[in-house]
């Protein structure tokens, strides 16, 4: 069998993965995606860059799989462009970008002659190479709840307080809150105190007040500004300020009956 025949095109990638810190919940990894150029696709561009993300994540799953797991045996396309973790590909669902918290391109390569398309009449691809952090908590809760692996014990929580200051209402402190209860690593967020201009939360997290505040200044809704003023073992204060943005200009040539 030709290299051009070896691998089913879109989800074609090279993956070299790096460890964030032991504290983290994600996986830094450098995938290769390619796709064919042909008239059917207005955006290979896209479409490399889908097949590097799901290239990764795909990646990722098979390495949470138990040794002694054995695929399921799945026809093989008759034009010998299957690959051996397609049937994983489709139990994570048609969205890799639900497993992922953050994507860029490194290296765009455009065109080039077509090397892995299965199709002998494609004769260009487009290549992108990407870095993409992968959730690794989004990627095992859907392995678990597919049965591949087994549900993994709860980590020990830690109590961590985060007092609030530069309060003008309390909308900062519910978007605060907001951003914290959608993290699947904090298991609570209560606020003990609420002041003129400052309020004290305590949060119940599986990660130590470093991480838990980089998460939270990563994941704020636009117009919220953190800032850490101190920082403590168990604690910190940040700064919080609230700009809400700007609402968005009409629509241009909007009709009206």
């Amino acid at each position: 069998m030709s290299l051009r025949h070896s691998a089913r095109l879109l989800g074609l990638a090279w993956i070299a993965i790096a460890p964030l810190p032991a504290a983290a919940q994600e996986q830094r990894a450098e995938s290769v995606g390619v796709a064919p150029i042909t008239g059917k696709d207005s955006a290979p561009r896209d479409t490399a860059l889908r097949a590097a993300v799901s290239g990764a994540v795909v990646s990722a799953a098979a390495a949470m799989l138990p040794a002694d797991f054995k695929a399921p045996v799945e026809p093989a396309p008759e034009d010998g462009s299957g690959e051996p973790n397609a049937w994983l590909a489709k139990r994570l669902g048609d969205d890799p970008f639900v497993y992922v918290t953050r994507f860029r391109i490194l290296e765009d390569r455009g065109r080039r002659p077509a090397m892995f398309a299965a199709d002998r009449d494609v004769e260009f691809e487009y290549v992108v190479v990407a870095e993409v952090n992968l959730d690794l908590d989004a990627i095992r809760e859907r392995m678990e709840k597919q049965g591949f692996v087994s549900r993994a014990p709860r980590a020990s929580g830690r109590r961590v307080t985060l007092v609030l200051e530069g309060l003008s209402s309390y909308r900062p402190v519910a978007l605060v809150l907001e951003t914290l209860e959608s993290d699947r690593g904090v298991r609570s967020a209560l606020p003990v105190e609420f002041t003129e201009r400052r309020a004290v939360l305590a949060v119940d997290a599986d990660r130590d007040v470093g991480r838990l505040v980089e998460d939270l200044s990563r994941r704020a809704p636009e117009g919220l500004r953190i800032v850490t003023v101190d920082q403590g073992p168990a604690s910190a204060t940040l700064l919080v300020e609230w700009q809400p943005p700007e609402p968005a200009p009409p629509g241009d040539g909007a009709g009206t009956d």
